[in-house]
């Protein structure tokens, strides 16, 4: 008869999906390479992609152009994914003056995509402008305004042509594959900046954008990467870093209990959560109980086991969850 596992052993997955590591795609200044050739890979692969637009450059919210950014946005929710870029691409060199260009922009972003008004965004700093900003000081206005500066990044993270003379250091999917290794070699999260591919401008070639795309669905397939949007795993970074796991009494017959408290606000940050949890060898599946803290009524689902380990997805708010 297999050992039983310690009870209670559940713990909170480093990344959602219990990847070994995280990376976001990024594409600035919604190019039409993006909407035409990107877009199409990342659907047929069901990836993820944040697109950071600056809704000002075009005449308004029923041009054409921009329009279709909205539509993409509510066909294929969680792959196509809408981000803060400044209302015209402006610079940060006064908090009003950037609290009214995110404002504008993140209000529009929201409706486009069918979000509600306090939905988070990732916001990306717009370059080749002037920024004088702190760090503090540009961290305040977006808090203020329900966005977050995106995860950082250096020049080798940066996608463009071999030519371009700019910090760009990201050519090829060589290039790119070696960013993925290190984040799986790391556990941490990595980003790729792109602006176009295989047109418009600093263009990354696209057949090695094709490869890259092929690469990362690959990791993904193998439990190595988990390809979310930038404001996804941000929301999971910090649910999972502000939550605690404790003990609890396991009802009869359970594996194991264990009690979820969240730091976090539930109603903005909503990214599923992943427990793992030891179970005997032999299980194939285990049912799940999440019983929320404000006595609505238990949540039953059941979770595959492999190997003696059951991993499933639970909503960042404080529950008690038992294993059957």
């Amino acid at each position: 008869m297999p050992a039983m596992p310690e009870r209670n052993a559940i713990r909170i997955a480093r990344w959602q999906g219990a990847a070994t590591a995280a990376v976001s795609l990024y594409y600035d200044d919604g190019t039409d390479s993006a909407f035409d050739l990107v877009v199409p890979s990342l659907v047929r692969r069901r990836l993820t992609g944040t697109f950071y637009l600056c809704c000002g450059w075009y005449k308004g919210p029923d041009d054409p152009k921009l329009a279709r950014w909205g539509a993409l946005a509510r066909r294929h929710p969680g792959i196509v994914v809408l981000g803060e870029h400044t209302w015209g691409h402006g610079g940060g060199t006064s908090a009003e003056g950037l609290a009214d260009a995110i404002a504008r922009n993140g209000a529009l972003l929201r409706e486009m995509s069918g979000l509600p008004p306090r939905a988070l965004l990732s916001f990306g700093r717009p370059g080749g402008c002037p920024w004088t900003l702190s760090r503090e000081e540009e961290a305040a206005v977006l808090a203020a305004h329900g966005e977050f500066l995106r995860h950082d990044f250096g020049p080798e993270n940066s996608g463009g042509p071999a030519n371009f003379h700019r910090e760009v250091a990201m050519h090829t999917f060589a290039d790119a594959a070696a960013i993925l290794d290190r984040a799986e070699r790391d556990g941490g999260w990595e980003a790729l900046l792109f602006h176009g591919v295989g047109g418009d401008w600093i263009a990354f070639p696209a057949s090695e954008h094709e490869r890259l795309l092929a690469e990362i669905d690959r990791r993904r397939a193998a439990g190595r990467l988990w390809c979310g949007a930038a404001i996804a795993v941000h929301k999971y970074a910090a649910e999972r870093d502000g939550a605690r796991l404790e003990p609890a009494a396991a009802p009869d017959g359970a594996l194991a209990a264990a009690r979820l408290s969240v730091a976090t606000d539930p109603t903005l940050f909503d990214e599923p959560l992943t427990l793992e949890a030891a179970v005997p060898v032999d299980r194939d599946s285990v049912a799940v109980e999440i019983a929320p803290a404000d006595g609505a009524p238990a949540a039953p689902l059941r979770a595959p086991a492999v190997d003696g380990l059951a991993r499933f997805d639970v909503p960042p708010r404080t529950a008690t969850i038992a294993v059957r």
